[in-house]
């Protein structure tokens, strides 16, 4: 059935803080959604668009998304929720009522694609992880800022929309709708904030400073700050035009939320793992196929769509810029909470390690003191427990956090049940979200229906050697 000729009054399965969100927005015609992660913001935008296509039979959605989400998130929730068509403009521009893309669509090249697409006719826009637009000057926020105009409606959606500085509110809200904020950002910046340093201020307001003189500044130490009175005038700006939502106050929400992330390998991790795929697919079909063996076998694969590949001699090679990891930082920003990431290998934890620094904690083989790991993590001294399943998969509560990121997952049914009950467990106060890291076309889709019980091993393993 055609999308325009949907006669219901609303889409099935909205929750009430959904449903509040949708007539907030709706009465205004554009606004912010800053609901906390895993409060299902993308099925809250499908429920706008719906209305005002109610309105509107003409209006189509153009959705600018982190490159992950466009197929596992946006894709799968337009095909559950609703009758919509929806193009993946990565692959083509069809017609649909629904275009999804990501952000460096945005530069030169997408662009020539893109302005065509929205120059004419009646359209919607959502800004999905709106924090990536924080910084001003960055060629993706000006192409947003530049084409704003082009849409009948728009909407921006964040977990945490200002995760460093209220500065990155500037860029989003002025999407949002002219007047919120002075439409320069450096008038902004000088009505709302002062330079600071050991709680001393430098005030600049009136004054002519040059690029170079404000390096010099900057060089001493001295950063922008803002007074809790400024703030408050802030937000009070943003507030008539932002919807806010907690897990904890979404009484209605299932208590357990899983979440896809699809990611796309580097040219280097592909190029590495089909050589490796066509070497483990000729040894195994060798030899008698039994699940467990080849599943072993072929976790080597996975090794490569963590970012590394392993030598005979047992050394680690790094394989560029992994993208999991880009993923995970950026999903660590959004939810700005406690969380455990769950890994296979060594590196895959020294690696986030050495990213996330005091603020991690370990619990696996060589974590040297398990209880300073766990007290550290319950107690909130520690964000971040990198953990592997076999260590700490086991009798453990963590019912202080109800965020779960598997970056990498073990075959092991046994192991991914018991890892997800460390959060969901008596004494759980929030509905408890799991996100899934998962390369796409790759092993990891074959071992994430292993363990989530939608395919036997033993098939999977059948349909990987024949494909």
């Amino acid at each position: 059935m055609p999308s325009s000729a949907m006669t219901t009054t609303t889409l099935p399965e909205v929750f009430h803080h959904q449903q509040r969100a949708a007539d907030f927005i709706s009465s205004r015609g554009s606004g912010a959604i800053f609901h906390e992660i895993g409060c299902g913001k993308t099925r809250t935008a499908i429920e706008i668009y719906f209305r005002f296509k109610k309105d509107n039979p003409k209006l189509r959605l153009l959705v600018v998304c982190p490159i992950s989400l466009i197929d596992a998130a946006w894709g799968e929730d337009v095909k559950r929720f609703s009758s919509f068509t929806y193009c993946n403009l990565r692959k083509d521009v069809l017609p649909a009522d629904i275009y999804i893309g990501n952000f460096e669509m945005l530069l030169s090249a997408g662009l020539k694609k893109l302005v065509p697409l929205i120059s004419a006719g009646d359209w919607m826009c959502v800004v999905d992880e709106s924090s990536r637009m924080k910084n001003a000057k960055a060629q993706t926020t000006k192409a947003l800022l530049k084409l704003r105009k082009c849409f009948n409606h728009r909407i921006i959606m964040s977990g945490t929309p200002a995760p460093n500085s209220e500065l990155e509110y500037w860029a989003q809200m002025t999407f949002v709708a002219d007047g919120i904020f002075l439409p320069s950002f450096y008038a902004f910046r000088n009505d709302y904030f002062h330079l600071e340093r050991g709680g001393q201020r430098l005030f600049t307001t009136g004054q002519i400073v040059t690029r170079e003189q404000y390096a010099q500044i900057f060089s001493k130490g001295w950063k922008y700050a803002i007074t809790e009175k400024n703030r408050n005038r802030l937000l009070d700006r943003i507030k008539p035009w932002a919807h806010y939502a907690r897990k904890v106050d979404c009484l209605d929400l299932p208590d357990q939320i899983d979440e896809i992330r699809k990611v796309k390998l580097s040219s280097e991790q592909r190029k590495a793992y089909q050589q490796m795929k066509t070497e483990l697919i000729t040894e195994i079909k060798g030899q008698a196929i039994v699940a467990p063996v080849a599943l072993a076998k072929l976790m080597k694969l996975r090794e490569i769509t963590s970012g590394f590949a392993m030598t005979q001699e047992g050394v680690a090679v790094e394989l560029g810029t992994s993208s999991k990891l880009t993923e995970l930082m950026a999903v660590l920003e959004e939810s700005n909470q406690q969380a455990i990431i769950w890994c296979s290998f060594k590196w895959e934890i020294a690696k986030i390690c050495g990213l996330l620094g005091s603020q991690a904690v370990t619990l696996y083989s060589d974590t040297k003191d398990r209880e300073a790991s766990i007290k550290a993590f319950k107690s909130g001294t520690a964000k971040y427990l990198v953990a592997h399943g076999r260590s700490a998969g086991h009798g453990l509560t963590f019912v202080n956090c109800s965020l779960q990121i598997f970056f990498s997952i073990d075959y092991s049914y046994e192991i991914y049940e018991q890892s997800r009950g460390r959060t969901h467990r008596v004494g759980q106060k929030n509905p408890c979200v799991y996100i899934h890291l998962i390369a796409d076309t790759t092993i990891d889709e074959n071992i994430l229906s292993v363990v989530q019980k939608k395919q036997d091993a033993q098939e999977i393993v059948q349909e990987f050697l024949h494909d």
